[in-house]
């Protein structure tokens, strides 16, 4: 009971965080960076549950990021240019899942994937070792952004990366990261309102 009523409040919290990521800005100084909170909010989520869950936290993240992507309709060639030509912050909305037009199930196997990725290091997050899964969530990031820029890439059939690219999606990573511990302490107080236990000293878990 415990598990399926924190699984809950994660899907909650995910759906949360879309509505929040509307009103993120982004940081002019630091290369138009953004903190990208949905990717944030799933990455810490997916090392927190069973990997059925994850798989369906996935699909729920991408499956609403890519209907927004959809009735969006803003062309790939437009946000890969908004990248490249340096206006990160209108790019950067395809990743977070506010806009943008990719082919429908791409966010949902990127998240998938990823979130796969995060899974390998549950074993050792349930340990109570949390170093490993701040870095991944960080390194998650970095790859949702570069990945997603790589397929606008291609898709418009230009194939610029940058420096200013490789800088803002650095940024946001290093941002996602430094949150990241505090997205860890929200599902750890999520976990005890549901009776499913996660500590981060000597990490205790049960179902």
């Amino acid at each position: 009971m415990g598990a399926a009523l924190f699984s809950v409040l994660v899907f909650g919290l995910t759906a949360l965080a879309f509505l929040i990521q509307e009103i993120v800005p982004s940081i002019p100084w630091a290369y138009d960076a953004v903190l990208c909170l949905v990717p944030v909010v799933f990455f810490s989520g997916a090392i927190t549950v069973p990997y059925p869950v994850m798989l369906l936290l996935a699909f729920f993240v991408g499956f609403i990021s890519d209907s927004r992507h959809v009735i969006a309709e803003i062309p790939v060639h437009e946000l890969a240019e908004s990248l490249s030509s340096g206006n990160l912050a209108h790019g950067v909305k395809s990743v977070t899942g506010t806009s943008g037009h990719l082919a429908f199930g791409y966010s949902i196997f990127l998240y998938g994937l990823l979130g796969s990725l995060m899974q390998g290091i549950r074993p050792l997050f349930r340990r109570g070792r949390w170093e490993l899964p701040v870095l991944m969530t960080g390194v998650a990031t970095f790859l949702l952004l570069f990945l997603t820029f790589l397929v606008m890439e291609f898709r418009s059939g230009d194939f610029a990366f940058p420096v200013t690219v490789w800088y803002y999606m650095l940024a946001s990573s290093v941002l996602s990261m430094i949150v990241s511990p505090l997205m860890f302490l929200i599902l750890y107080r999520l976990s005890k309102a549901a009776n499913y236990q996660i500590r981060f000293e000597g990490l205790s878990y049960r179902y």
